[in-house]
Order: C-alpha cells, then structure tokens, then sequence
C-alpha cells in the first residue's frame, strides 16, 4: 500500500507542476501561474508529508516539506484571490489574514499546545474562503469566470476543509493508511482535471478570464445587433436613474429592461469594459455624489444623505466606493472642490454609454 500511496502522490505532484509550468512559459496566463506555481510546490510538500512513506524519508528533508505545507493556506489564498478579486486593495485583507494562519502554523512547531488552535483556524480561513469566492458570483460579469467557478471551488472545498478536519482530527502522523491513500487518491483526481483543462489545446485566454477577441470574419453579426439593442435599453434605464435604487443586483436591472441576466452580463463585460457589477453601478453613484460634493449649495447636505441620496444602503460601503474610485474620502473631495470652487482633476458627470463603451476588460 506504501508503494501504491507514493505512486498516487507522485503523479499529482507531476500533474500540478506540469499544469503550473505550461501556465508560466505563456506571458498572457503567467499572472495566473505565478500562485498556480506556488500552489504546487507547497501542495508538493504536503502531499509528500502525509504520505504513507513519510516516516521513511531521511530526517533532513522533515523540515523542508514541513516548511512548504504550512504555506498552502497563503498559496490557496493568493490564487483564490487573484481569480476572483479585480481589485488588488481587496485581495490584501485576504493575504494578511493568510499570513497570519501561516505564521500560527509555524508558532505550532514549536508550541505543541497550539496544534487544535491552528487546525480551527485553518479550518475557519477555508470555509471564509469559499464562501467569499461564492458570494462575489452575484457580482461577476466575466463570463469564462463564471463557468470555471463552480468546479475550482468545488476542488478547493474538497482541498482545504479535507486538510483541515484530517489534521484537526488526527494530527500529522495518525491518519488511517485508508483515508491517507484516499486522500492521496483525491490529489490527483484533482491535479488529473486541472491539468487537463490547462493542457487542452484551445486558447489560453479564459484561465486569465480575458475576453480573447475574434477575427472579424467570425463575429455574429446577429449577436451584434442583439447587443446593442441590450445597450439601447441599459442606456434608457440608467438616464432615468435606475442605479439611486439601493441594493441593485444585474438580475433585477436585467428584469426591469427585459433582458436575460447572461445576456446583461456579458454586454456590461464586453461591449462597456466592467469585470463586476458593483463597479460598473457605483461608476455612476460615485459621479453624481461628486456633483452634489462639489455644489456649494448643497454644503449643507451631510455625507449620510446624499450616499443614500445616490443608493447606497450605509455610509461605510459608500465611503469604501468613492475611496476606491477618487482615492480619498468623501469629506476630503467636498473640503477641496469648495476651497478651490472650481471643477477638479477627476471631477466629472455621470458616465455616458457612449463613452463606456470605449472600455475594454482589463
């Protein structure tokens, strides 16, 4: 069973390397490489780790696979976030509360007391993980993203909460030979179909979830006319002010203009250049509560009303939204639009969708 179990373990740490490689040599999936990469070196690690032959490796190389298994949460994480969060400001929280589980991992070496506490927040960190890469689903408008979701967090599920209840549960060295080989088993099922969909010919575009563009002989024409048919109804919607309702999801905008949700999507992605929905509505929020910031005549309105004014629920996600936009706070941009009483760098109308349209995704 030995022999079996490092035969399994051994074929998953090839696959996942080979998968990480090919993402690499392309300069255009390299983004995604890069955690893919450090994914399968840590994954080797503690693949090796938990095997059945571990207690026959030479002690000198212990540590070694000890140190990259105790990075797989950072490696999950980086990857997770680097697939499902546009915005780099967003993935920070993540990578820091992964740093930190990393570093209780190591803490436990040394403390054995803290074995039960690092499994838990292990444990934890998965399970918020997931259920973050979930929740922005809603939000997301890239279409390629939106296929390839319910499978790699299926795969990451399986990964992290397995890992986790397995030491928690049993610890490194007391897992029966029957679950280690299933797991083992559950290694390369998942290298197997990665490295599958990676290895397949078709373009590499979508792991970026990039929009490849088409030659010109291959565009649908009828499918452009649909299009902008989809952006003349948008635009009608948006200039009577649709985007001031609060708590605004593209199903209930697709619903209001009748237009199926996927069809919604993939206009607001391709034609007008928005990777989630949340930005694309706040786009216009944010500019029309600069409008009102910058009146002198509203000086008397306070921050609170005039975020509800533009459709926001609170002020925090406000603030967060005109930060991420502006890069200052709302107080801030209305304390120099009327100091200076003249219009502002950055200062503009609500956008138009002629002038979105000249987006393109990122």
């Amino acid at each position: 069973m030995i022999l079996l179990d490092i035969s399994i373990r051994a074929a998953a740490i090839a696959l996942a390397l080979l998968s990480a490689t090919a993402l690499m040599i392309v300069p255009q999936t390299r983004p995604v490489g890069r955690p893919v990469s450090a994914l399968a070196l840590t994954m080797a690690g503690y693949t090796l780790l938990s095997s059945l032959a571990a207690p026959e490796f030479p002690p000198a190389i212990i540590p070694v696979l000890l140190l990259a298994a105790i990075f797989v949460p950072l490696a999950v994480c980086w990857l997770v976030v680097t697939l499902f969060l546009d915005d780099p400001r967003d993935r920070l929280p993540w990578l820091v509360a992964a740093g930190i589980a990393v570093a209780l991992a190591i803490a436990g070496i040394w403390v054995p007391g803290l074995e039960v506490a690092r499994g838990l927040v292990m444990l934890a960190f998965f399970v918020a993980l997931l259920g973050m890469a979930i929740r922005t689903a809603k939000e997301d408008l890239v279409e390629d993203r939106l296929k390839f979701r319910p499978a790699f967090l299926s795969a990451i599920a399986i990964l992290g909460v397995s890992i986790s209840s397995t030491e928690l549960i049993f610890g490194y060295r007391f897992v029966p030979d029957t679950m280690t080989l299933a797991q083992g088993l559950a290694f390369l099922a998942l290298a197997f179909a990665y490295a599958l969909w990676v290895l397949k010919p078709e373009p590499k575009a979508c792991i970026c979830f990039t929009e490849p563009v088409k030659p010109a002989a291959q565009v649908d024409r009828r499918a452009e006319a649909v299009d902008g048919s989809v952006v003349s109804a948008l635009k009608a919607a948006l200039e009577n002010g649709i985007w001031r309702r609060e708590g605004l999801t593209i199903a209930a905008l697709g619903a209001e203009i009748g237009v199926p949700e996927h069809r919604l999507r993939a206009v607001i992605n391709r034609r007008l250049g928005f990777r989630n929905f949340p930005t694309f509505i706040n786009s216009y929020r944010i500019a029309a509560a600069k409008q009102v910031l910058a009146d002198p005549g509203e000086a008397r309105r306070t921050i609170l009303e005039i975020a509800y004014d533009v459709g926001f629920a609170s002020l925090g996600p406000f603030n967060k939204a005109f930060r991420d936009q502006t890069g200052e706070s709302p107080s801030e941009f209305r304390r120099r639009a009327l100091d200076s009483r003249q219009p502002l760098a950055g200062f503009e109308k609500s956008p138009s969708l002629s002038e979105s349209e000249r987006l393109r995704p990122h």
